[in-house]
């Protein structure tokens, strides 16, 4: 007897799956990496501390940093965790010309981690966008907020002069509108900008 599968209609919940599918996969490959390669080479590392010579150690090192920071890139450490802390790791991680500070709480309640990952990752993508205009930002401030029945996630950016004009159509641009469409379907929330003559804000609401 043959039975037929019936295909998926509901492409809201198909696309939501398969988010979140890949979120878990991509933070089990970084665990992996944390909890499997980097002790190995932790141990190899001590093991090399006790010969003469660093010509090795240092190779150990640096393919240890490299394996963290491609762990911290898949997933972050404090995915499972905080968010606030997950925020803050990626704001390290923003190029150096942009001046980025948190103002975030010490404590907040657990994330999903597909709904934390794509937060970092809009995170991310804006960080790349500041850092390729020719004028910088003067200020980035990122902070998180929770009311009795939502929670904000506000991005303010200021400017000496000016902001940019590419920046105030920034969510005409296909990457960034694809960031907040997916926000919105999978948090079920909103994202507002807001601007002045030298001042940029996002608020992602849910």
């Amino acid at each position: 007897m043959t039975k037929l599968v019936k295909p998926v209609i509901d492409s809201a919940w198909l696309l939501r799956w398969w988010y979140r599918h890949q979120a878990q996969w991509l933070n089990r490959e970084a665990d992996a990496i944390r909890n499997g390669l980097l002790q190995d080479l932790f141990a190899v590392r001590r093991q090399l501390e006790l010969l003469p010579g660093d010509g090795g150690l240092a190779a150990v090192e640096h393919l240890y940093q490299s394996l963290e920071d491609l762990g911290n890139r898949l997933s972050s450490p404090y995915l499972h965790d905080s968010l606030p802390l997950a925020i803050q790791q990626a704001l390290a991680n923003w190029p150096t010309q942009v001046p980025a500070r948190a103002e975030l709480p010490g404590q907040w309640p657990v994330e999903p981690v597909e709904h934390t990952l794509l937060l970092l990752a809009a995170l991310n993508h804006l960080g790349q966008t500041l850092a390729a205009r020719p004028s910088l930002p003067q200020s980035c401030v990122v902070s998180l907020a929770a009311g009795p029945d939502r929670k904000r996630l506000t991005i303010s950016i200021d400017y000496e002069n000016a902001v940019p004009p590419a920046l105030l159509d920034l969510d005409q641009s296909e990457t960034w509108r694809a960031y907040l469409t997916t926000f919105d379907l999978f948090s079920q929330g909103q994202v507002s900008a807001t601007h002045g003559p030298a001042t940029l804000r996002w608020a992602f609401d849910w």
